[in-house]
């Protein structure tokens, strides 16, 4: 086998390699990433634990209704 084809196969398997192994990380780390959302949504998530009041429209310091569009 000629000597450029070898190292061209070698080349090609090292590309393989490292592809497989980034994609193989990637799906560990996705993995991960979504059991501990889970684990945090279970316990409550973002729910505060009082009621905030939500702005009503119009109320905002400053504002004249007349101006807003």
């Amino acid at each position: 086998m000629n000597s450029r084809a070898l190292l061209a196969l070698l080349a090609a398997g090292g590309i393989l390699a490292v592809c497989f192994n980034l994609g193989r990380n990637a799906r560990k780390t996705k993995s991960a990433v979504k059991e501990d959302l889970r684990r945090w949504e279970d316990e409550g998530g973002n729910v505060p634990a009082v009621a905030t009041p939500s702005p009503q429209p119009g109320t905002y310091p400053g504002l004249d209704m007349e101006a807003r569009h």
